[in-house]
């Protein structure tokens, strides 16, 4: 399956709306989201139906459920989820499937539209976001960036063997 995301940060007027493959790991799909709005290294989860689901912390997992699918969620249109963003101050997200279909007609992974940018902060606050934006001025966003970032990360995991060794391995050693 391949989804539209609207991913928003709560209590704030930033969102974006993203493409994305569902044959990409739940860790890759996080480190997208967080791409998209150019989070610096962090920790990453999905909160869905009250299950907290560890996405890995910047792309890199350290479980074998990190590296399920995201098709593995059993998302449909229609469904909403959490996203959290555990470095950047807690940042909660909400993620609305728009889309949840075999092909869509647009390139992935891409930001099609959004709204808002991050304060150049560390220590993110929905309060600290939301005085940012309403500043006069604030530099608008840049689609085209964030859709290069996302691309230049991938679509899906580009070395999912060599992160499965090295998450799941325990050296198997045969002595003859």
């Amino acid at each position: 399956m391949q989804y539209l995301l609207k991913v928003s940060i709560e209590n704030t007027p930033l969102w974006r709306l993203v493409a994305i493959d569902g044959k990409a790991d739940i860790s890759h799909v996080a480190k997208l989201i967080g791409l998209a709005f150019d989070y610096k290294k962090s920790q990453y989860c999905f909160n869905i139906d009250s299950i907290k689901i560890s996405a890995g912390v910047d792309g890199q997992s350290s479980s074998l459920e990190e590296l399920k699918t995201f098709d593995s969620l059993s998302l449909t249109a229609g469904d909403v989820f959490g996203f959290v963003n555990e470095t950047q101050g807690s940042l909660n997200h909400k993620v609305e499937v728009m889309k949840a279909e075999d092909r869509l007609y647009c390139l992935i992974p891409s930001c099609l539209v959004g709204a808002g940018i991050l304060p150049p902060e560390d220590n993110l606050t929905a309060d600290a976001i939301s005085a940012y934006y309403d500043k006069d001025d604030c530099p608008s966003l840049n689609l085209k960036e964030v859709t290069n970032r996302l691309r230049e990360y991938g679509s899906v995991r580009k070395d999912l063997e060599a992160t499965m060794s090295q998450v799941s391995a325990i050296p198997f050693d045969i002595k003859g």
